[in-house]
């Protein structure tokens, strides 16, 4: 009954969003604004209903449905509630309902806010994002649906279907050691097997760990919050109405979904540091570098759309870069579901390949066909022309250029294996080509230190056009204390590139913290402000402003841990036996004894206990594990980790025999400004995104303030 439940209402969430999508195009061409008002109704409606069905399914993980076969998948008894909730996105079927959900909601709340201020808009906005969203419900209707259920046929054979077949009875699976077997339950229990109850298999190891809890919904949200400014764009190419309204009216969409595209990817890089066991958090994986495509358009676009609000200029580029971010969350999408890209965070093989595939290339030809139709009237015009080198414009246009090639380059390395396999089945090619982390480590440093360098200079330049000479007394005082900092490192025996890396870095910060000091004693010595009032009241006036300087700081501070983490991350391996120790950097680790423990859920766990000395001083306890899950499944690998400002100790047990263990230690120094760098960039993001005060109560505070400072008697 359950199931029955879900299936109605995702079938019915397919009908309302189709139905919108036609009623919206049907209002357009027929001026009705009654269709395009039922057309919004329909998809306020579609959101309770996938709402609906994402409430059964995870009810159905909390009770232990099993017979559900995407709850046998991702849920078990033993299994702490906080994972079956959220086994939602634990698999194939659960987090495509997530992200349809998230699209519907980003949708309707479009509808709520925009719906007044861009009326003319909103008809072929709910077109093409009404489009994206039916697509998926048809995927999740008809190709991974998650309420497909096992039943037992009369010849004794297992069939999973959404609906029962003839003579069907319901069917349970019940784990054991050798793998997964099917039984009719009455009552509870196992026919024929006394007080044997049904289990599922439960979540794949790799993903009982609290950042996969809020790492994918954080990057789905990113992936879907996309698609309502590549809506309006595609709104704005429909009616022709390509000036700076469409970028106004997204600009705070585009932000969030940044943002939590940003969370995601940082969260990915704790989960991939914490589970995966190999003292890194970024290995340049396809589903990875997949994650990083729209972000590295996406964080173009928010750079370049600045230039069309103030000079009404790069028409076109803008229209361009956020279908190209569109195209990428497809792309990307598609790299997670079908399994096409090999990788540790894929689903397995899947039918979704052909649909998707399908899906991609219409949407590439109807974005690129609409684009040459409007740009063939004249559409995309500059209202100016550039006038400077070292202008503003100038500058900023570089910097997209270079996210673009960081595009082209990780898209390359990424999909590379894939398309050079088609054209080798093709006799196009001999061989297939892989790239592996060699190529972009030689390749993206390059173009993100030039990345910083515009960081810091671009916001210093001056709209229109700036002289040399400007420019340079800008950038005097940051360039100075670079060239200190350079200076020292190389004193303290720092190798040359590395010392550079860290310029580069260490300039556009030095630039962003003169900025801040500028604006701060500015309000200072004007309004007699004390430091943290004139801080504060910096953001006020001018927010947007400073809370894009917050999130370059972010960025800085990201870059700094990089690099600190790779250039002088040092690792050891070594066997032990009780009482022995082993030394990295100013650390010494001792190995005491290793023991077995079972948690609360169920899992074994085998323990090494060690003590951590700094400077023959005690600092820690690491308890580097294993837990086993299940005997099928590979163990995951814990580290037993020590964190401070300077260092992180990352401890790993790979390898014992009776009481003698074999350590894996990683030094990693400053990853943890890795982590303090996201939470800059995300507060500031945040910053950036908040409502502004509504025109009345500005007006009563500018009265407020005039009052104060009037003369008596006025």
């Amino acid at each position: 009954m359950l199931a029955d439940i879900g299936i109605a209402a995702l079938f019915l969430a397919f009908v309302a969003a189709a139905l919108g999508t036609f009623l919206a195009l049907y209002g357009i061409f027929t001026r009705s604004s009654a269709a395009i008002q039922s057309a919004r109704n329909a998809f306020m409606i579609s959101l309770p209903m996938i709402t609906g069905v994402a409430a059964v399914l995870i009810y159905a993980q909390m009770t232990g449905e099993y017979q559900i076969a995407y709850v046998s998948h991702v849920s078990k008894d033993a299994q702490p509630d906080l994972l079956k909730f959220t086994a939602l996105w634990g698999g194939q079927a659960g987090s495509l309902i997530l992200w349809t959900w998230m699209l519907n909601l980003f949708l309707v709340a479009a509808l709520l806010l925009n719906w007044k201020s861009e009326h003319q808009l909103m008809p072929w906005v709910m077109v093409f994002a009404g489009v994206t969203l039916a697509f998926f419900l048809v995927l999740n209707n008809f190709y991974e649906n998650p309420f497909s259920r096992y039943w037992a046929l009369e010849n004794g054979n297992v069939k999973e279907a959404v609906l029962k077949p003839d003579g069907a009875v319901p069917a349970y699976p019940y784990q054991t050691s050798q793998g997964e077997t099917f039984h009719v339950v009455k009552d509870g229990f196992i026919q024929g097997m006394p007080g044997a109850r049904y289990d599922g298999r439960g979540l794949n190891p790799l993903l009982r760990h609290p950042g996969m809890v809020i790492h994918p919904p954080m990057l789905y949200l990113g992936f879907t919050g996309f698609i309502i400014p590549f809506a309006f764009a595609m709104a704005a190419l429909a009616t022709g109405e390509l000036g700076a309204g469409w970028i106004r009216s997204t600009r705070r969409w585009s932000l969030v979904a940044w943002m939590f595209l940003s969370l995601g990817l940082i969260l990915g890089g704790r989960w991939a540091y914490d589970v995966l066991g190999w003292g890194g958090y970024w290995g340049w994986d396809p589903v990875e570098n997949s994650s990083l495509l729209p972000w590295l358009t996406g964080t173009a676009f928010l750079h370049s759309v600045m230039i069309q609000e103030r000079r009404g200029m790069l028409k076109g580029w803008n229209m361009a870069m956020i279908m190209l971010t569109y195209l990428l969350v497809l792309f990307g999408t598609v790299a997670t579901r079908t399994g096409l890209l090999s990788s540790v965070h894929t689903f397995a093989q899947s039918p979704l390949s052909i649909p998707m595939g399908i899906f991609l290339a219409l949407t590439t030809l109807v974005c690129v066909g609409m684009f040459i139709w409007r740009g063939s009237q004249g559409k995309f015009q500059n209202d100016h022309a550039l006038e400077g080198l070292l202008s503003r414009e100038s500058l900023f246009l570089f910097n997209n250029w270079v996210f673009l090639a960081l595009t082209v380059v990780v898209f390359w390395g990424t999909w590379s294996e894939l398309i050079t396999g088609f054209a080798r089945d093709a006799g196009l090619m001999r061989r297939t080509i892989t790239f592996g982390p060699e190529y972009y480590e030689m390749i993206t440093p390059w173009l993100f230190g030039i990345l910083f360098i515009l960081m810091g200079v671009a916001p210093l330049a001056a709209w229109r056009r700036a002289s040399a000479q400007k420019l340079g007394r800008s950038v005097r005082v940051p360039i100075v204390l670079t060239t200190i900092l350079s200076v020292i490192l190389l004193v303290m025996g720092i190798g040359a590139l590395t010392t550079l890396a860290v310029g580069l870095v260490a300039f556009a910060g030095f630039a962003t913290l003169v900025e801040f000091y500028k604006g701060v004693s500015a309000r200072h010595q004007a309004h007699r402000e004390n430091w943290l009032v004139a801080f504060s009241r910096l953001f006020a006036r001018n927010r947007r402003r400073y809370s894009g300087y917050t999130i370059h700081l972010g960025v800085v501070v990201i870059g700094i841990g990089i690099i600190g983490s790779t250039a002088f991350q040092e690792v050891r391996q070594m066997t032990l036996s009780p009482g022995d120790t082993l030394d990295i950097g100013p650390y010494t680790l001792q190995y005491n004894r290793l023991f077995e423990a079972k948690a609360v859920d169920s899992r074994d766990m085998m323990i090494a206990e060690v003590t951590l000395y700094r400077d023959g001083r005690k600092v820690d306890d690491l308890r580097p594990r294993q837990d086993f899950f299940d005997p099928r499944q590979n163990p995951m690998t814990i580290a037993g980790q020590h964190s401070t400002i300077e260092n992180d100790v990352y401890a790993l047990l790979t390898f014992w025999e009776n009481d003698r263990v074999t350590l894996r230690v990683y030094r990693n120094p400053l990853v943890n400004f890795v982590w303090w760098g996201g939470l800059i960039l995300i507060i500031g993001t945040v910053v950036a995104v908040w409502p502004d005060p509504e025109p009345e109560t500005v007006r009563k505070v500018q009265t407020m303030r005039r009052s104060a400072y009037a003369p008596a008697g006025d």
